[in-house]
């Protein structure tokens, strides 16, 4: 591989060049950034080939892995501002070179103009909506159809289901890895919960609790039994978990397309909290033949 990315050139004798971990401390890498410089390091180390700068601007694009998928890729920061777009351009030339099924970002600490999206090559991939919910305000019982137990996992039965309900519940942008799973089981105030019905496993959820607050990350009930108020019964125990760790308001997001669990969430109780709302941009360059389920 050559040190240009590609065949871009930013100005005169100004060319995009892939980023290595050795070029990481020449960064201007400021308490405004994203990651610091051992992040991104392991990043460029991790998932080589498709960070790329400009070292006379020192303009640069940090990729890293997508819910530590090896096959969708992600913009994790754009530092540049005379060549944004350049940067962006090169880097999903880089990721559509190696391989890669997609590049995404996304948009929350920073909002740039459709036009800006429109020059890098991504398209609007996905709209995320968020709710919340004042626990002063829910009385809802519990219902006894699924019993939920914590899961973990490091343990590999658990693991096997929880990436089966996964998988089959959520599109293929979405979906989980083994390794997001287990970071995310890792972080401070998480837990995760199987939900069984009888001896079969069909639902899960991860939650968020901390300091008073708390977020319904993942929920998630096999197609083969929807319909039948299992949903309900995920949300509910979720909730009322989350109120026993303390948390007074839960928050969530869900895609603007899904309307199906937006009226779920809006007959719970459950209201928009527009502040929370972000864009998912970018490009699918190889995806699976799954008709309608990639978003």
């Amino acid at each position: 591989m050559t040190a240009d990315a590609g065949t871009h050139e930013a100005g005169p004798r100004l060319h995009i060049r892939i980023l290595s971990e050795h070029d990481v401390p020449r960064l201007s890498l400021s308490h405004w950034s994203r990651v610091n410089v051992a992040e991104a390091q392991r990043l460029v180390d991790a998932f080589p080939g498709r960070s790329v700068w400009i070292p006379e601007t020192m303009e640069y694009a940090i990729v890293g892995p997508w819910r530590h998928r090896d096959d969708i890729a992600q913009l994790v920061e754009l530092s540049a501002v005379r060549h944004p777009a350049s940067l962006a351009r090169a880097c999903l030339e880089q990721v559509s070179a190696l391989g890669g099924h997609a590049l995404v970002t996304v948009e929350t600490q920073e909002v740039r103009s459709p036009a800006f999206y429109q020059r890098a090559g991504f398209d609007l991939l996905q709209e995320v909506v968020a709710f919340e919910l004042s626990l002063a305000a829910s009385g809802r019982a519990a219902t006894p159809a699924l019993n939920f137990r914590l899961a973990d996992p490091s343990v590999e039965s658990d693991l096997s289901d929880l990436m089966r309900i996964d998988s089959s519940s959520f599109p293929w942008l979405w979906r989980n890895s083994p390794a997001e799973f287990r970071e995310y089981s890792e972080a401070a105030g998480v837990e995760l919960h199987i939900g069984w019905l009888g001896r079969e496993a069909v639902a899960y959820v991860g939650i968020t609790a901390y300091l008073g607050w708390g977020h319904l990350d993942r929920i998630a009930v096999l197609p083969g039994v929807q319909g039948n108020g299992l949903g309900l019964d995920a949300l509910t125990f979720a909730v009322q978990r989350l109120s026993g760790l303390g948390a007074r308001r839960v928050g969530l997001s869900t895609q603007l397309s899904n309307t199906r669990s937006q009226r779920l969430y809006r007959r719970y109780g459950f209201s928009r909290k527009p502040d929370g709302d972000y864009r998912l941009y970018g490009k699918l360059l190889q995806p699976p033949s799954e008709p309608g389920i990639l978003l």
